[in-house]
């Protein structure tokens, strides 16, 4: 990930954070004569020429020589490519290409402007008009830089791992994928299946713009660490768990393994007291999950479906 910032605000965030964050290496943007050729080479590739040209064009002189760029490793091990691989080889740094592996840490009205001339991410504080605003620089972190950046440019949050399993939001390109899974024996047996392929993606477009970007939560999609293929989907919808494994991966710990980080996210993420799921009595190994994760039938039906609610207080429970 690029952070474009200028000078005032990086010293700024060093100040905040002590180096300890950014361990700035900031290097002037406008003053590439002083560059050393290998620098300047780099900034080129990872910014693009096009993309530097446009910046010093758009940006007034005084600010031109202030401007600064630190370039960060992205942590995630996930790919942001079309396919349907969660896991990408992190062996070796992944150049960045601008504008969508960039952010803008923006001080004025004009830089958003401009940054968001060129497509570019970019946050502020609340003057600035950035969709995503911060009181202060003191409460930038990375991953929040990085999670701003990837809803920008529509690429999927990661959520997080568990033993063997990697979770992170739906993206359209999974959509062959997700059919692939509710194709499988018995697994639309409980659940409602997939609308037809064009209803299904206007479908999921809003739903990670309204649901993934308004709440931050949702039905996410669950991979395997070791291939890194599509087995199964669990999340929240809002205080609803819900969750669906492959046929292959059943009755060997999958799925509470993913439920058991979704109830801690939720119970730190979000002001939910309790969790609910409804379960068809005949999903036997649903209701065998749901009583080892410690929900309790709660007496109470939902005839729409013929389903059980059981329920779970999340709040006065230590971490699984």
């Amino acid at each position: 990930m690029i952070i474009i910032i200028d000078e005032a605000s990086a010293k700024l965030a060093s100040f905040y954070y002590h180096d300890e964050i950014f361990k700035l290496q900031w290097r002037s943007v406008a003053g590439k004569a002083s560059m050393s050729e290998e620098l300047q080479e780099k900034l080129y590739v990872a910014l693009l020429g096009k993309l530097l040209d446009e910046l010093q064009k758009k940006l007034p002189d005084e600010q031109q020589n202030n401007l600064c760029v630190y370039e960060i490793k992205n942590n995630s091990g996930y790919t942001e490519s079309a396919d349907n691989t969660a896991k990408a080889n992190t062996g070796n740094l992944r150049i960045p290409k601008a504008p969508t592996d960039c952010i803008w840490i923006v001080s004025n009205r004009q830089q958003k402007q401009i940054a968001d001339s060129l497509g570019i991410a970019s946050v502020g504080e609340p003057q600035c008009g950035t969709r995503y605003a911060v009181e202060s620089l003191a409460e930038l972190d990375i991953e929040y830089l990085e999670r701003v950046r990837r809803r920008y440019n529509h690429i999927p949050w990661d959520i997080g791992e568990t033993d063997r399993c990697l979770i992170r939001e739906l993206s359209l390109s999974d959509l062959p994928a997700l059919y692939e899974l509710y194709d499988k024996p018995g697994m639309t047996d409980f659940v409602e299946p997939l609308y037809d392929y064009e209803t299904e993606l206007e479908y999921q477009k809003a739903y990670i713009e309204n649901m993934y970007g308004f709440y931050e939560y949702g039905m996410w999609l669950v991979f395997s660490r070791e291939t890194g293929k599509l087995i199964g989907r669990a999340g929240l919808e809002h205080d609803e768990l819900g969750y669906m494994i492959a046929p292959k991966f059943q009755n060997q710990g999958y799925a509470t393994e993913v439920c058991r980080f979704i109830i801690d996210y939720a119970r730190e993420n979000t002001d939910f007291e309790e969790l609910y799921c409804r379960i068809d009595e005949r999903n036997e190994a649903s209701v065998r999950l749901a009583k080892k994760l410690g929900f309790t039938n709660s007496g109470h039906m939902d005839d729409d479906i013929n389903a059980s609610i059981y329920r779970k207080n999340i709040k006065n429970n230590e971490k699984h």
